[in-house]
């Protein structure tokens, strides 16, 4: 069995976890595209590769208010440009991630405005 297989086995067996999904993708709505999903909601400026990320995109770290989400893998992903309601404001889902090769998920980028 090669690395690559047994990373694979291993998420395989991580995504198939239902108690640990519930509190990993522990939010549920529906999107503004009519898409109910389980989801995460990540701020990446939490971190200095966020606000790494968020320099890039706009050139200072103010500007943007960024959020990363993670569909549950039995669920459907909302497509771009697919909002909702959050913490205050509205969260928009920008853009997807290129689809990881060990999880087979890709990540959203989304715009928070409040």
């Amino acid at each position: 069995m090669t690395l690559l297989t047994q990373i694979r086995d291993a998420v395989a067996e991580v995504q198939g976890d239902d108690e640990l999904n519930a509190v990993r993708f522990r939010h549920t709505d529906t999107w503004s595209d009519g898409t109910t999903c389980r989801f995460s909601v990540q701020d990446p400026n939490q971190t200095d590769q966020g606000t790494r990320l968020a320099q890039r995109l706009t050139g200072t770290v103010e500007v943007l208010d960024v959020r990363l989400v993670k569909t549950h893998p039995a669920d459907p992903s909302p497509g771009e440009g697919a909002s909702l309601p959050w913490d205050g404001g509205t969260l928009t889902l920008v853009s997807w991630g290129q689809v990881s090769d060990f999880t087979g998920q890709a990540v959203g980028v989304c715009r928070l405005v409040r």
